[in-house]
C-alpha cells in the first residue's frame, strides 16, 4: 500500500475518532471535551440554535449537557468520509437513546454531516449539520435541517 492510501485510512480514522469523541463528550457532558472538537471560527446547524459553537455550548447546557438530566447515549453507525487533503466532508448516522420522566427508553435516529477541516496538523469540525430523520417521542423536526432520500440530502453537498 503506498504512502497516499495509507495517509487517507489515516485521516479517516482520525475523523471517525472526532465523531466519537464528540458524542461522548455530550453523554459524560464534558464542556472541555466538546470544545475540542471544533475550531474557534466552526458552526454548526442544530434546529433551534444556529451559530457559533461558543453559543451551542450555551444552547446544549440547557438540553443535553445538564448533568441533572437523566442518562443520553449517542451510538455511531454508519460513517462516510469524502477526504480531500485537509478538507474533508462526512455523514454520520447517529441513535440516540434518552429516559423519559417515567425512566422510559426515547429512541431518535439522525446524522452528522459535517465539514472537517485539518489546521495545524489536527482535524476538527468546521461545520456541522445535524438532521433528525426520526425523531424520539415527543420531539418534531423542528428547525433541523431537512433529510432527502434522494440527491437533494444535505450530505451530498460540498460547501
Amino acid at each position: 500500500m503506498d504512502s497516499a492510501k495509507l495517509q487517507q485510512l489515516a485521516d479517516k480514522q482520525e475523523l471517525y475518532e472526532l465523531v466519537v469523541r464528540y458524542c461522548r463528550a455530550i453523554d459524560r457532558v464534558d464542556e472541555e471535551l466538546l470544545l475540542s472538537c471544533y475550531f474557534a471560527d466552526s458552526t454548526q446547524d442544530h434546529g433551534a440554535f444556529k451559530g457559533p459553537i461558543p453559543g451551542l455550548v450555551e444552547h446544549l447546557r440547557k438540553r443535553a449537557l445538564d448533568a441533572d438530566q437523566g442518562p443520553l447515549q449517542h451510538a455511531v453507525t454508519n460513517c462516510l468520509f469524502d477526504v480531500r487533503g485537509d478538507v474533508a466532508y462526512g455523514e454520520t448516522y447517529i441513535r440516540t437513546v434518552m429516559t423519559d420522566a417515567d425512566g422510559g427508553a426515547l429512541l431518535g435516529f439522525g446524522r452528522y454531516v459535517d465539514r472537517f477541516e485539518r489546521r495545524d496538523g489536527e482535524w476538527r469540525i468546521a461545520n456541522r449539520r445535524v438532521i433528525i430523520d426520526v425523531p424520539r417521542a415527543g420531539m418534531s423536526h423542528g428547525d433541523f435541517v431537512s433529510g432527502h432520500r434522494d440527491r437533494r440530502d444535505p450530505s451530498y453537498e460540498r460547501p
